[in-house]
């Protein structure tokens, strides 16, 4: 199943290029790059929020509280739901989105704004996730500092990129496995309190 949507004509079809999803950004007219809103959503979905609150917390946390139109919201709709469904399909599609950059400076600001982003998604969703411990607080604590992520303008630019890619791995690794801990225990847990 692809990872991105778009509405042509009423009709959904993939986003398969991530002009795309710049679109849909442009659309929603928020003042987010691709690296932030990305890395906000997973951070909801990473948290656990399958509810309809998703769409309040974008709301508030990138368009000032107000609504989005409702053909874009419908397209950033279909799009949760897939972000949300790449994170528990057998080949496990998750992947993180960032602007096509050839350059490791502008790579690894956007690995920081992701990040960042994704830390403010994931506290939306699990305001008390600051007080876990062992891997999970070991993981959220790696979090934090590749957020912080930052290089001297002497650093080789090759380099970076090469990094970058051993970061990205690293955070797609990290955010499933605290989606296993957040949003699948919550899951777990709605389970339990049926029976």
């Amino acid at each position: 199943m692809p990872f991105f949507e778009t509405m042509i004509n009423n009709t959904i079809m993939a986003i398969t290029k991530l002009n795309e999803f710049k679109q849909l950004i442009t659309e929603l007219q928020i003042e987010y790059n691709v690296a932030e809103f990305h890395g906000f959503l997973s951070g909801l979905v990473t948290g656990g929020v399958k509810d309809e609150s998703w769409q309040t917390l974008t709301y508030q946390f990138t368009n000032d509280g107000h609504c989005f139109s409702q053909l874009p919201l419908k397209k950033l709709t279909e799009f949760y739901q897939q972000l949300t469904e790449s994170y528990t399909q057998a080949d496990t599609q998750f992947q993180l989105c960032f602007d096509d950059n050839d350059d490791g400076f502008k790579m690894a600001d956007s690995i920081a704004d992701w990040t960042g982003h994704f830390i403010l998604g994931l506290g939306l969703a699990q305001p008390k996730f600051q007080t876990e411990k062992d891997e999970v607080g070991e993981a959220l604590d790696d979090l934090n500092e590749i957020s912080k992520l930052g290089y001297d303008e002497q650093d080789n630019p090759e380099e970076l990129l090469i990094a970058a890619d051993e970061i990205i791995e690293y955070l797609r690794v990290v955010v499933l496995f605290l989606h296993s801990h957040f949003a699948l225990s919550i899951k777990e847990a709605d389970k339990k309190q049926l029976h």
